[in-house]
């Protein structure tokens, strides 16, 4: 049975949670993950939650019938997934370290040395598992794009593809996206929640849209469709009639409409002979993109904030691993092309850097700093 002051506990970091004006969906996400601190925890007080045995990390990784679900027969050793066993444990280190600062009496003998403890066992780890992503190839996005439509929902579906790759944004970004906030004559996207845009932790931020001409073309046929039918207040990523026939002047995205964009985004892979991908495996596409093509510091940092990343550290942790051939295109070229950093000037007279000896510098220490958190 689970202790009454660890649920009230919990639920004060709940709701300090919710104070801090995180997307609900972000608390939703703790809260579910803290319900496997306070089952482990049973009738203990979680102050004495260094005397619990076995440990939280520990108990995690048994089998799913000792954790939250009752024995199921069929599915003996099921557990959770190892991305799961770390949000968990990240969760609770932020729920001990709040409760270390916030009844610092009560909870005492949780130190911080101890929270820091609370980590995931080393083979589940993300440095000891190559993880597997996808990511849509602009040659996939090209045959979405050359592909000839015969409905209206096809043709969004197409849409969808083509404005997720040259943008970047979140599905659920584009599924809220008034006609106002699309300024296809500069290729800016303005992802602004106080036009109703659901971005992610409610973050604002013009974004611009990839220089990739076939793909403009069929973002700007459906953007005057919809400019030209709809008020600019309505949702660019239209609604249509229960025919299918027409677009129609909706003004305020339903809850979860993106499911839509990923049914669109079937329908248009079918009718092309593409494997299918997530509409997020977009956004992957999109930062690959610019990664690989990339050349300088101020270029990486356009790519960084174009996804709405805080910094280039985060894009590089997320989206690096996704570049493993390019890694081998490098590796196995060094020393047969140009030094690092350098280009041939104009006038073929020698070498000249394309960056200066402050930014190689700046990019050497990002990249040390990297290897140090990784």
């Amino acid at each position: 049975m689970i202790n009454r002051e660890n649920y009230h506990d919990v639920h004060a970091y709940l709701h300090y949670l919710d104070r801090r004006q995180l997307d609900p969906a972000t608390v939703k996400r703790a809260r579910g993950h803290l319900r496997h601190l306070l089952e482990w925890a049973d009738e203990t007080p979680l102050t004495k939650a260094r005397a619990i045995d076995p440990s939280f990390p520990a108990y995690l990784a048994m089998p799913s019938a000792r954790i939250a679900q009752p024995f199921n027969a069929s599915f003996p050793e099921r557990r959770l997934a190892p991305s799961s066993i770390i949000k968990c444990l990240a969760n609770a280190r932020q729920f001990f370290e709040y409760a270390h600062n916030e009844w610092s009496l009560r909870y005492k003998s949780i130190t911080i040395s101890w929270v820091e403890l609370l980590q995931p066992p080393r083979q589940l780890r993300a440095e000891s598992r190559l993880a597997v992503r996808e990511y849509w190839s602009l040659e996939d996005v090209q045959k979405i794009a050359a592909v000839s439509t015969e409905t209206l929902r096809e043709q969004r579906g197409q849409v969808a593809v083509c404005m997720l790759y040259l943008s970047g944004m979140r599905a659920e970004a584009l599924a809220t996206l008034p006609i106002h906030c699309v300024d296809l004559t500069t290729g800016a996207i303005k992802q602004l929640p106080e036009a109703g845009v659901k971005t992610k932790n409610r973050k604002a931020a013009i974004t611009y849209l990839l220089p990739i001409a076939e793909l403009h073309d069929v973002v700007a046929r459906w953007d005057q469709r919809v400019r030209s039918q709809l008020p600019a207040g309505a949702l660019w990523y239209a609604t249509l009639t229960s025919d299918g026939m027409q677009v129609t002047p909706t003004l305020e995205a339903y809850a979860q409409r993106y499911n839509i964009i990923e049914h669109d985004v079937k329908l248009i892979c079918q009718r092309a002979g593409v494997p299918y991908k997530s509409p997020h495996k977009l956004r992957h596409g999109h930062a690959v993109y610019g990664l690989k093509n990339a050349r300088t510091l101020e270029e990486l940092k356009a790519v960084s904030q174009n996804i709405m990343h805080a910094s280039m550290t985060i894009t590089d942790g997320v989206y690096a691993n996704l570049l493993g051939n390019e890694v081998q295109s490098v590796i196995t070229s060094l020393g047969k092309n140009s030094p690092p950093y350098l280009s041939t000037n104009g006038e073929g007279q020698g070498m000249e850097p394309a960056l200066t000896k402050d930014q190689i510098a700046a990019k050497i220490s990002e990249l040390l700093e990297l290897l140090r958190s990784s």
